[in-house]
């Protein structure tokens, strides 16, 4: 029986990449579309914009670097993305509990909720994967 677990930080770090480029593939569409009526220069979409290049160029860097390691940019990625998911997440519950109306109803407050959850997931994972660099 073959173990399915990654067992190495590499290994890690090559998964937690390649979901990051897959997660890129509906973040970047999805979030662009919904933005769209506010504008591309809207700050809110730039924090946004910022992110997804990030993601790309940490994801890319750290598969570039294999065998070596390499998640120091995939983590600030994170990072950053999961602060503007707390941020988007606690604006959206703020404005639900002044009794104002989201743009997409309880949906984008779920997805914004979860899609933020799977940031600092990630973010937790990466900032690891930095400590234990050296191993």
């Amino acid at each position: 029986m073959t173990n399915t677990i990654p067992d190495t930080p590499r290994a890690i770090e090559t998964g937690l990449a390649r979901f990051t480029l897959s997660g890129l593939v509906l973040y970047v569409p999805l979030e662009t579309w919904v933005s769209w009526r506010y504008g591309l220069w809207n700050p809110f979409y730039l924090v946004d914009a910022i992110a997804m290049v990030l993601l790309f160029a940490g994801a890319m860097r750290s598969l570039a670097a294999r065998p070596r390691r390499a998640p120091d940019l995939l983590c600030a990625a994170w990072a950053w993305a999961a602060c503007n998911g707390w941020r988007a997440t606690f604006g959206r519950v703020h404005a639900v509990i002044e009794g104002k109306p989201l743009d997409h109803g309880t949906a984008e407050l779920w997805i914004v909720a979860v899609a933020s959850a799977i940031a600092l997931g990630s973010f937790v994972l990466s900032l690891a994967l930095m400590l234990r660099r050296d191993a």
